[in-house]
């Protein structure tokens, strides 16, 4: 295992509630699955002192970021005033905290060989690049971060992952806070900008090209490759395996490439640590808060409601709504609903899924006869079944306490796509 203290990982994060868990708990717990051994450090725009509570009692280091009140501007500051307090240090990788590592192997230090910054090529030169460009200069600009860095290094620079020396870390945060005070004469303070300025440095400065295996856009194609019974992935078909797979808004909720669909065992494991509620046991929900609901629309479908669990959770949910073809139940957090068939059913058919768009629970089943049927990793799971009258069967939602994630089935006696 690598342990060298020389190296240090960082990771910015405000204390928004659904970054908490759908960026920074898959951050920390699959970089803790790699053979990484160095220093993580987690910087915090405004975290609750719960969060940071959390994060020293495992063993993680939060610098505050007080003296920096943008996060995509601020930490690269942050990164070098960091490292100039801790001479020790050597190395420092800043990632994007929708970054999970889906590779035991942690290899990027061993990239940087020479005293500079380091970043991943980008497939496409996204518009919010230039967009923050403004003023007299905006041609200079223009020229520097769109022509001089396609020139130089073949493709757009993705801001997704920076690592470099120390040394280099101090000359690109000056270079930040000098173009930071230009803004409103050359830049406006817009999404992008760090990614502006990261073009900017690179137009004029040596930087070095990292594989993108090391930040992986999924524009590059993902390949899934199948070793020993396992799924990894690559990139694209021949390449080399991904070790940080960059989960931007656009594939964000894709439970094809999310860490919690890919490990939800390891997620509702160690996950729990992290969790911001205790509610792990789903008690008995009183009637008013959706049983009267569900049990009235169920009926239409000769199925009666035997219990309904819902996680202790202000935000927990349940929403049921009857159709032409079915019956609708949405729920928020986890859920665990058991019916009983009041006649004979011939084929009742269950589809799983969840609104595109937002979170899927780690675990979405349901269970039917002593045998439990999960939720994959594509957007629907149908499964069928023939009932006897008095026949139970359970639809559960899990995710880690507090997550609150969504969860949908629809129940109908007919195919919802049948030839």
């Amino acid at each position: 295992m690598m342990s060298d203290a020389s190296c240090a990982i960082f990771v910015a994060v405000n204390d928004n509630h659904r970054a908490w868990y759908e960026m920074l708990i898959p951050f920390v717990l699959s970089l803790r699955a790699t053979d990484f051994g160095g220093r993580l450090v987690v910087l915090g725009y405004g975290l609750s002192d719960e969060k940071v509570a959390i994060l020293h009692r495992h063993g993680i280091e939060v610098a505050v970021a007080a003296a920096e009140t943008s996060l995509p501007l601020g930490r690269y500051i942050e990164v070098a005033r960091y490292c100039a307090a801790h001479p020790e240090i050597s190395k420092a990788a800043l990632y994007d905290a929708d970054i999970w590592f889906c590779s035991p192997r942690h290899d990027l230090f061993a990239l940087i060989d020479r005293d500079t910054l380091y970043a991943s090529p980008d497939p496409l030169f996204c518009q919010f690049v230039i967009n923050p460009l403004t003023g007299p200069r905006q041609p200079e600009l223009w020229q520097m971060v769109v022509r001089d860095v396609l020139d130089r290094y073949g493709y757009a620079l993705q801001a997704g992952l920076v690592a470099g020396t120390t040394g280099a870390w101090a000359e690109f945060a000056r270079h930040v806070a000098t173009c930071r005070a230009a803004i409103g004469t050359d830049f406006h303070d817009c999404f992008g900008l760090d990614t502006t300025l990261l073009h900017l440095w690179a137009a004029r400065n040596d930087l070095g090209l990292l594989p993108n295996t090391q930040n992986f856009i999924t524009r590059w194609g993902v390949a899934e490759v199948m070793e020993n019974d396992a799924m990894h992935f690559a990139a694209g078909p021949g390449g080399g395996p991904i070790r940080a797979l960059h989960m931007s808004g656009n594939v964000r909720f894709f439970d094809r490439w999310r860490y919690y669909a890919n490990h939800p065992a390891a997620a509702l494991e160690g996950g729990a640590a992290f969790a911001l509620s205790g509610g792990g046991v789903v008690p008995a929900v009183e009637a008013g808060t959706g049983w009267d609901d569900i049990q009235a629309l169920s009926a239409g479908y000769g199925l009666r409601v035997h219990s309904l669990r819902k996680e202790d959770d202000p935000g927990a949910s349940l929403s049921v709504l009857s159709s032409s073809l079915g019956l609708n139940i949405l729920c928020e957090g986890n859920i665990e609903i058991t019916f009983e068939a009041t006649r004979d059913i011939l084929s009742l058919n269950i589809y799983m899924s969840h609104p595109s768009g937002f979170p899927s629970p780690i675990r979405c089943s349901v269970s039917c006869r002593g045998q439990e049927t999960p939720s994959h990793s594509d957007l629907m799971t149908h499964y069928c079944y023939s009932l006897n009258q008095g026949t139970q069967f359970t639809l559960s939602s899990t995710s880690l306490p507090g997550q609150l994630c969504k969860g949908f089935w629809y129940l109908s006696d007919r195919r919802d796509i049948q030839q």
